[in-house]
């Protein structure tokens, strides 16, 4: 099997748009809620507030974000996040940031070069280092988030607040429900949903 080049722009800007349409959704959503749903936590530990997983989701765009242009030069490592705690409280200026995000995806192939670099992934204090490419790491920023929007979902239907069935599902399951809905007349999905509300985010 033949790689394609992860470097050309004809494969990275799928890649981007759908972040792109991720984050964007994201946005919407929490237009739509009030300041006390997004800062209100939940868990024994209090670990769980859709702020927080907000705050995570940010996080990791803006530490990709700040290595894209600069590729073997400096290694990406998730683990050195901002955690900027204002994020979690502050509705207001957290989708002020995913604007910003959005903005800066949408300029990446034609303000930040390409290129490969490398990525540090802390495993029980043991770093290794690994190849990595904007493209991978745009898959891997695409599903994180997704997967965050998911107990995002989950966390404001417990709250009362309407969630749109589409909301936090990968884009390969909803075009599974599109297929079974035409294949079955209009019946879909066993596929798998929203995510279970066990991962705390740090």
């Amino acid at each position: 099997m033949t790689l394609p080049d992860w470097k050309a722009e004809e494969f990275v800007s799928p890649i981007i748009d759908e972040n792109m349409h991720t984050l964007a959704q994201l946005t919407a959503f929490l237009e739509s809620l009030d300041d006390a749903l997004y800062r209100g936590v939940s868990g024994n530990r209090g670990q769980h507030s859709i702020g927080k997983h907000v705050r995570h989701v940010i996080d990791h765009y803006l530490t990709f974000l700040g290595l894209a242009g600069k590729g073997a030069d400096e290694a990406l490592d998730y683990e050195q996040r901002q955690r900027d705690v204002a994020l979690e409280e502050d509705r207001e200026s957290a989708i002020h940031c995913l604007v910003g995000l959005a903005r800066e995806l949408s300029g990446i192939l034609r303000d930040k070069p390409v290129k490969p670099f490398v990525l540090n992934h802390n495993s029980e204090g043991h770093h290794q280092l690994f190849s990595s490419s904007v493209g991978r790491e745009l898959v891997f920023l695409a599903n994180h988030t997704v997967h965050h929007m998911a107990i995002i979902g989950l966390l404001a239907e417990q709250a009362g607040q309407q969630v749109d069935e589409s909301f936090g599902v990968n884009p390969s399951t909803l075009r599974y429900w599109a297929q079974q809905e035409e294949k079955n007349g209009g019946s879909k999905k066993s596929a798998c949903n929203n995510a279970g509300s066990g991962v705390s985010v740090s």
